[in-house]
C-alpha cells in the first residue's frame, strides 16, 4: 500500500471513528488531508469503496496486533485486547466500527456489511482460539462458543457504557469479573 493511501486511510479512520460512517464525508477527508476533493478519486472511487478499504485496513491492523501478541498467554491477550479497545475508543473519544455500523445495519451497503462481518469473524475466530487454549489449562465452565459470544458482547456493551460515563476502568472490571465467573 502506498504511503499516500495509508495516510488517506489513517485520516479517514480518524473521521469515521469520531463521526461514524454516515458522518464521514469525502470533503471532510479532503480537508483533513489538505487536498482537493477531486484528488481523493485517484485513490478511492466512492465513499462505499472507502468504507470497504477502511474495514480491510481494520482487519489488517487487528491481524498485525494478534501476531504481535501471539506469544502472550491467551487470558492476557484477551485483557490486552480489551485494554487496547478501551484506550482506542474511550480515551481517544472514538467509536467502535462494528458498533457504529451495526446501529444503522439496514442502511449499510451489502459489500460493506460483508467486510464488517469479516472483521467480526476475524475477532471472533481469534477469541475462539484464545478460549480453546485457556480450556486446556483452566476449568472453562461454559462452552467455548458461549465464552466467545459472552466476551464479545460484554466488551461491546462495557465500552459503550465506559465511554458514556467517561470511566474506562469499567471495561477491565467487567471483563475480569466475567472471566472469573466462567473460569
Amino acid at each position: 500500500m502506498s504511503n499516500t493511501k495509508t495516510e488517506l486511510l489513517h485520516e479517514a479512520s480518524k473521521i469515521f471513528l469520531k463521526k461514524g460512517f454516515h458522518g464521514l464525508t469525502l470533503q471532510d477527508l479532503a480537508d483533513a488531508l489538505k487536498i482537493r476533493k477531486a484528488s481523493l478519486f485517484h485513490h478511492v472511487s466512492s465513499k462505499k469503496q472507502l468504507g470497504i478499504e477502511l474495514l480491510k485496513f481494520y482487519q489488517d491492523s487487528f491481524s498485525i496486533w494478534t501476531l504481535k501478541h501471539q506469544k502472550t498467554a491467551p487470558r492476557k491477550q484477551i485483557i490486552a485486547y480489551a485494554d487496547e479497545l478501551t484506550r482506542w475508543i474511550c480515551e481517544k473519544k472514538r467509536v467502535c466500527p462494528v458498533g457504529a455500523m451495526a446501529l444503522d445495519w439496514e442502511n449499510v451497503d451489502e459489500e460493506i456489511k460483508e467486510e464488517l462481518k469479516n472483521l467480526h469473524y476475524l475477532q471472533r475466530d481469534w477469541l475462539t482460539e484464545c478460549f480453546k487454549e485457556i480450556k486446556k489449562t483452566e476449568n472453562l465452565k461454559v462452552p467455548v462458543a458461549v465464552a466467545v459470544e459472552g466476551t464479545m458482547g460484554l466488551l461491546q456493551g462495557s465500552i459503550q457504557i465506559a465511554r458514556m460515563l467517561d470511566k474506562p476502568e469499567i471495561v477491565r472490571q467487567n471483563l475480569n469479573q466475567y472471566l472469573k465467573g466462567i473460569l
